[in-house]
């Protein structure tokens, strides 16, 4: 990766970089420049935990419920008398710790989200892209090319780049989304989707070179 300066406007100076671009077969075809400000950018490991945590959070579904000693059907009549059995005594069948009975504290629906800045959201998805491209776990490649719907040519593209798994990243591409849904190992995403928890899910980032220049207007924006 080659840096090199850039003075845009209104005097801005950005330091681009110099990054290979694959094919589908594995090999280096060209070279394209992108900002230092998304793919070199300071890594923040905090930001990836806290990112991940609040889409876990979003994506937790909140639905699990038990029914108080109130919701419990049944009939609220004392069982026994108060005394005379040498038993402890009950005021009702329907109390916690009673065969059947409600639950204490019961767990009701609930959302679990919360909100997060957007300014951080984008930190942490820089932050993580640059990690993965640190540490050559992101490659660019020219296109996706997928005629058909094969799982086959998902095979064969690892094969090509010499890995198991990898999220794909590209736009709109109906054949690779449909090639790649029967790999267990694989992802595909529209670069409108990626995120933080599946970059670092994911030991290999494959990225088509027009899905990063969506990105990194969309991040510099």
């Amino acid at each position: 990766m080659i840096d090199r300066l850039f003075v845009g406007p209104g005097g801005r100076i950005t330091v681009m970089a110099t990054l290979e671009v694959f094919n589908f077969s594995g090999k280096k075809v060209s070279q394209a420049e992108f900002d230092d400000a998304v793919f070199a950018a300071p890594i923040k490991p905090y930001l990836h935990t806290e990112i991940v945590n609040w889409q876990r959070a979003c994506n937790r579904a909140g639905t699990q419920s038990a029914m108080t000693k109130g919701e419990v059907n049944g009939a609220t009549k004392k069982p026994f008398p108060q005394k005379g059995r040498g038993s402890a005594r009950q005021g009702s069948l329907k109390n916690p710790h009673q065969i059947g009975g409600g639950v204490a504290f019961a767990p009701k629906p609930r959302d679990y989200s919360f909100a997060m800045p957007k300014a951080k959201r984008r930190a942490a998805l820089v932050s993580v892209l640059s990690a993965r491209m640190q540490e050559g776990r992101l490659k660019l490649m020219d296109e996706l090319t997928f005629s058909e719907p094969k799982t086959k040519r998902v095979c064969e593209l690892l094969a090509n780049f010499n890995i198991d798994t990898c999220l794909l990243v590209d736009e709109a591409n109906e054949m690779a989304m449909l090639s790649v849904r029967n790999h267990a190992k694989v992802k595909y995403l529209q670069e409108v989707g990626i995120n933080v928890q599946d970059v670092l899910r994911y030991p290999m980032v494959l990225m088509t070179v027009a899905a990063a220049r969506k990105l990194e207007k969309r991040l510099l924006g």
